[in-house]
């Protein structure tokens, strides 16, 4: 996560998955992410176009892994749609790579302000690819370049015109589990010192107890570094200044977003997937 010099093998991933999951049959649980095939590379953009080489991309994919994305790519495009719907002032996508909500949502940006953070050569990157596709920058879109671990987040992110008093929505969607354990707590205490009260931040973390621990993606340059048990989740982010408003766990997204037309479901997403959604106090 610290290489700024490297499109992230995460942000490919990710896009990978959510244009995959644009072909599924069933309109219950397609994707909705159009824009994620664009980030592609050609290797791994034709392929898509072939019923059977989709398939066999599927049995390639570590059990578990493409069914949370489609669930946690859904659960984030409802809480984005709802927060501008509600005209909140601002909207920080923490580690946005090829998040493409911003472009895909447009129409429903009035006067929110939406900053995208992440490093400089995935921001570079995507930017290049909406530009060559023509696809619509709304004005409301700031772009912010960092290292989540060597920058200082709130120091950057004003610096960009971020405003400490407005509330604002802050997304931070697969990005946790990259991080080390005291860069994860600085930037959860940091958002909470420089953010108004009942600003909102969500993220998505993997739950570790004596069992079973971390799952690694299987990615060479991303290792999983960070996890938090589901059973003192409450107490950690309480003690970080947040009350936890929602708490979604694998069966409950399995329910909400692969859950096909006639009732049975895509698959199954590891019991040790989890999301929060939490308030700060």
């Amino acid at each position: 996560m610290s290489n700024q010099g490297k499109i992230s093998e995460t942000a490919i991933a990710t896009a990978s998955l959510r244009a995959l999951a644009c072909f599924e049959d069933d309109e219950g649980v397609r994707g909705k992410d159009q824009l994620a095939e664009l980030f592609l590379p050609d290797d791994k953009k034709e392929p898509l176009k072939n019923s059977d080489f989709r398939n066999i991309i599927k049995k390639t994919i570590p059990e578990g892994l493409y069914e949370y994305v489609v669930a946690r790519t859904g659960y984030y495009d409802d809480l984005f749609i709802d927060y501008l719907k509600q005209g909140i002032p601002q909207i920080v996508i923490l580690g946005a790579g090829y998040d493409s909500r911003p472009y895909r949502y447009k129409d429903l940006i009035n006067d929110t302000l939406i900053y995208e953070v992440d490093a400089l050569a995935t921001q570079e990157h995507k930017r290049l690819i909406l530009q060559n596709n023509a696809v619509y920058y709304h004005k409301n879109i700031r772009y912010v370049s960092l290292d989540f671990e060597q920058d200082d987040l709130m120091n950057v992110l004003c610096k960009d015109g971020f405003d400490p008093v407005l509330r604002t929505l802050f997304i931070w969607e697969g990005v946790t589990f990259y991080l080390n354990p005291v860069t994860v707590k600085t930037i959860l205490q940091s958002l909470r010192s420089n953010s108004s009260k009942h600003s909102i931040l969500s993220f998505d973390f993997q739950n570790i107890d004596n069992e079973q621990g971390l799952i690694d993606a299987g990615l060479k340059d991303e290792i999983i570094r960070f996890g938090i048990e589901a059973k003192t989740l409450r107490k950690y982010l309480k003690g970080l200044g947040y009350t936890v408003i929602e708490h979604v766990d694998s069966e409950e997204m399995c329910k909400r977003y692969l859950t096909r037309s006639d009732g049975s479901c895509l698959g199954s997403i590891k019991s040790i997937m989890n999301i929060v959604k939490a308030e700060m106090i």
